[in-house]
């Protein structure tokens, strides 16, 4: 009995971690063809895919995977017209960084809101 109660308390604090997901403010400024589109701004969840459709021609998701209490590493998937391209960019938190497709660039502010 003692084992099945250790074993459970066990799984228990270990899926602690799973509960208190890291969170993030994305904020984004999307260019085509150097003219500025949109600036949308995203709630994320660490580990989890974000997507934003902008118009009919631009779509980008992005997942957020927390490296140290100072970066993140963003993973994007670009789709401009009939190219897609992904990327994997490694982010300070509060300073922003770019996304460059040739004509299409996206530039990202993460903000870590919660721990």
């Amino acid at each position: 009995m003692q084992v099945k109660i250790g074993l459970l308390l066990a799984a228990v604090l270990a899926s602690g971690s799973s509960f208190a997901a890291d969170a993030y403010k994305v904020s984004t400024s999307v260019f085509k063809d150097g003219e500025l589109i949109a600036s949308p701004v995203m709630l994320v969840n660490a580990e989890e895919m974000a997507s934003i459709t902008i118009g009919t021609d631009f779509e980008y998701n992005l997942t957020v995977k927390p490296s140290n209490e100072h970066t993140a590493k963003v993973i994007t998937i670009v789709k401009a017209g009939d190219n897609l391209t992904e990327h994997e960019t490694t982010v300070a938190y509060d300073k922003e960084a770019t996304v460059d497709n040739g004509n299409d660039k996206l530039t990202l502010l993460v903000r870590k809101i919660a721990s």
